[in-house]
């Protein structure tokens, strides 16, 4: 299962980057997708760093777009990651409620 994580982050690296110079279509929820698939095999601590990769590029992605020429493809970019990392941080915290939830009850 390892592998199917690590393969969902590396697409999901591969498209935000080929979507920075291309027209993808529903390149967002391909990104939020694999970004979801590849928080499936993380522990807390990675988790903690997916939020933290997720405020990061979400909201300083734009400011990308002051660099010369390559500004905007790297806005681009980044913001594709981010949007990979909002979707495994979603599916992060879905996970954590799911096992708050359940040792609540189980006990």
């Amino acid at each position: 299962m390892d592998k199917i994580y690590a393969a969902a982050r590396a697409l999901a690296v591969i498209l935000a980057i080929v979507s920075a110079f291309v027209a993808v279509p529903n390149v967002v929820l391909a990104l939020l997708v694999l970004g979801g698939v590849s928080a499936l095999g993380n522990d807390s601590e990675q988790n903690s760093r997916t939020y933290l990769i997720a405020i990061v590029l979400t909201l300083g992605a734009s400011t990308l777009e002051a660099i010369p020429a390559a500004g905007t493809h790297l806005a681009t970019i980044f913001a594709g990651l981010g949007t990979a990392a909002m979707g495994a941080s979603m599916v992060a915290i879905a996970m954590t409620l799911a096992c708050r939830i359940k040792s609540d009850w189980v006990k």
